[in-house]
């Protein structure tokens, strides 16, 4: 149905999306789900889905954010982006870096951007964990000469990145190698090629048919990869295919033998911990698809047998952070960010709306509208839904409209420019914040899911506020917040004297 724009505030544009609303099982409630008042009167029974009002959705995405924070943004001091470096110096290089040489360099950086300043910090710190392991030192004991060394310096060119930052860091150590007299003359620097190997024409024809199929680029890029894996496993361990490339071998002579062989290879890598099951999981998909495709393009008939996946958890349980963490989160970001208001909208879009880092950046302003306070998401599928905005999520776009309306996109630029840095300075963020917890940005909406799954709201509502296709996706949240309280009660029977 089309979504109506508001008198208060009319955008046309917003006319030009089709939209499904989150709630879809009834259709009559889904016309009326994002009026405030709802369809049913607000003392109805919680636990039937054609009975959520509008306010009862946005007590699930929003809960005690409803309520304005009592935070004073004005009295936390905004510092800018470049006070991060700052912050690195003497938090990470003065404790973690204690050779003079290496902090020489990092002092020549202090006016760069912070994630190049960073980069550089993370490049000097695996520099110092190779030249230990080379001379069987502990990090605090490598001195200026360890570092100046030939067969140190050929040890880090040869097993670190080959990148623009790696180069200006060996070439500075080079200049001070050879003013100490370590070194006659440097060393060439050779750079990684980022040409790819030719794939297969089967393999281009996959590709174009699944790119047809609209399938998103990270899921084409993967697939691809998996069954060019193959193909390379073959021409280097099985004999018939010994003298042919990946890219001319001959698809018919493969036969379920060499599968099943690849596939043995491959649970053997997962018994010595260098694959994990949810990425064999992945790599026999891929190869089954591979070999549909074949069929229904070509007629090939498919010599798959017994090539079967494994069972593989696709979930793995996470501590996620306190309010009173996330609190300090938001502040840093309020203090460092080079603009706070959208910085702060981006994550909180992941928090309280479980957008994903890609959905974030993909916002325009013609999906906003904000006289109904209400946001389409364009979520994996090109499927759309239409969700409330309200507390500070929505103080916050009230504001980002206010300055930077005549933008396409609500976050800013590109959104692979948006995608990126959103990322990258989350890493800063939570490093300032002292966060224990692994893993990018994806964090919040692992968060956003879990904390609906403790407020034990119907599963089918929980599946269709978080966007997610399969039911038991919500399903393995619910069973381990049912866990933890189970194991809570448990504790609470015993009777301790």
């Amino acid at each position: 149905m089309r979504k109506k724009t508001s008198e208060s505030q009319p955008r046309s544009e917003n006319q030009d999306y089709e939209t499904q609303e989150s709630f879809r099982q009834n259709f009559s409630f889904a016309e009326k789900i994002l009026d405030v008042s709802g369809m049913f009167p607000s003392l109805s029974d919680d636990h039937d889905i054609r009975k959520i009002t509008r306010e009862k959705v946005e007590n699930m995405l929003y809960a005690k954010h409803l309520v304005p924070e009592n935070t004073n943004h004005e009295q936390i001091p905004h510092f800018g982006p470049q006070a991060i470096n700052q912050w690195l110096w003497e938090n990470k290089i003065l404790r973690e870096i204690p050779a003079s040489l290496l902090r020489e360099f990092l002092n020549r950086g202090m006016n760069n951007a912070p994630l190049v300043f960073f980069k550089k910090i993370e490049l000097t710190r695996n520099l110092l964990i190779l030249i230990s392991k080379l001379h069987s030192m502990p990090l605090d004991q490598i001195q200026n000469e360890h570092l100046l060394e030939s067969l140190s310096l050929q040890h880090g060119i040869q097993h670190l990145p080959k990148n623009e930052i790696t180069s200006s860091l060996f070439r500075f150590l080079m200049e001070k190698s050879m003013q100490a007299g370590f070194l006659n003359e440097k060393f060439p620097i050779k750079k990684t090629s980022h040409e790819s190997l030719p794939l297969h024409p089967r393999i281009i024809g996959f590709k174009m048919h699944m790119e047809e199929k609209g399938f998103a680029r990270k899921h084409i890029r993967n697939t691809i990869t998996h069954v060019q894996q193959l193909f390379m496993w073959l021409c280097t361990n099985v004999r018939v295919f010994a003298t042919t490339s990946p890219d001319s071998i001959s698809i018919i002579k493969i036969q379920n033998e060499h599968l099943l062989m690849y596939r043995t290879y491959k649970l053997k890598l997962i018994k010595n911990g260098q694959l994990s099951p949810i990425t064999f999981t992945h790599s026999i998909y891929a190869i089954r698809s591979f070999y549909r495709f074949l069929k229904e393009r070509y007629g090939y008939e498919t010599p798959l047998k017994r090539f079967r996946s494994i069972n593989a958890p696709r979930y793995s349980p996470r501590d996620i952070p306190t309010q009173e963490q996330i609190n300090v989160f938001f502040q840093i970001v309020r203090q460092y960010a080079q603009d706070p208001i959208l910085e702060l909208l981006g994550y909180r879009f992941m928090l309280d709306l479980g957008l994903r880092l890609s959905e974030v950046a993909n916002i325009k302003w013609k999906d906003v509208n904000m006289g109904t306070r209400t946001i389409v998401v364009h979520s994996k599928g090109k499927k759309t839904h239409v969700l409330p905005l309200a507390g500070e999520l929505y103080q916050l776009l009230h504001e980002a409209h206010r300055n930077h309306n005549t933008q396409i996109y609500v976050m800013g630029g590109a959104p692979s420019t948006i995608k990126r840095e959103l990322y990258e300075y989350f890493k800063l963020y939570a490093l300032i914040a002292a966060w224990p917890f692994p893993g990018g940005v994806h964090l919040f909406r692992h968060i956003f899911i879990t904390r609906l799954a403790y407020k034990e709201h119907l599963p089918q509502a929980i599946k269709e506020v978080s966007r997610v296709k399969m039911l038991n996706t919500v399903g393995l949240y619910l069973h381990l917040a049912n866990q933890d309280k189970h194991l809570v009660n448990q504790i609470n029977l015993l009777n301790f004297k």
